[in-house]
């Protein structure tokens, strides 16, 4: 589904993750420094709720991404081999998801192997097409509020996976793609 926002399209995906799913779901949360330590529970939650859709920077890494095995995904800010046809935009499918359990009852994404099939990648272990993904690192400053109700602006390093699901897609996105069907509201506007 081609759609005109970031929010609309994290919101789809979430949706179609969750009804998709005919294994188990895994919520893959990022993991957060806040100025260089780990953040106490209310800011962990917090901060893994933010909506990063809004945020202008680039390569911004969401708190949650609901995954699943076999579903179709999208790397996302990310060239990894141009030689190899793994770059930014590609369409892959989830084949292994390996996470260790964090404090706020997520899981924490160590590795993920996605099966991209326009690939030439051949990595020994592994079958044709697979490459593992491991979580990359971002940066951005929030504000975050304490116990007694003061805010302050915390520089947070979040580590998370670079991949969204590819349920939905921005009109931005989509440029340049060859996509098997396409669903569209062409009354909404907004994008070309």
């Amino acid at each position: 589904m081609l759609v005109g926002t970031n929010f609309i399209r994290e919101l789809i995906n979430n949706v179609k993750a969750k009804s998709s799913a005919r294994g188990e779901l895994t919520y893959c949360a990022a993991s957060d420094l806040v100025d260089g330590s780990e953040p106490a529970l209310l800011d962990r939650k917090h901060l893994l709720g933010l909506n990063v859709a809004d945020f202008s920077s680039e390569g911004a890494l969401p708190g949650l991404i609901p995954l699943y095995v076999g579903m179709p995904v999208i790397l996302r800010n990310r060239n990894i081999s141009t030689e190899l046809g793994i770059t930014n935009g590609s369409q892959g499918i989830v084949r292994y998801i390996f996470t260790k359990p964090c404090a706020s009852g997520y899981s924490v994404a160590r590795c993920v192997i996605v099966e991209f099939g326009d690939s030439s990648v051949q990595i020994p272990g592994l079958p044709p097409c697979h490459f593992p993904l491991s979580p990359t690192t971002w940066k951005f400053t929030t504000t975050l509020t304490d116990s007694t109700g003061g805010k302050r602006n915390a520089h947070v390093s979040r580590s998370q996976l670079n991949l969204q699901p590819a349920f939905a897609i921005t009109g931005h996105a989509a440029q340049g793609k060859t996509l098997p069907q396409v669903l569209a509201n062409l009354h909404e506007g907004g994008f070309a």
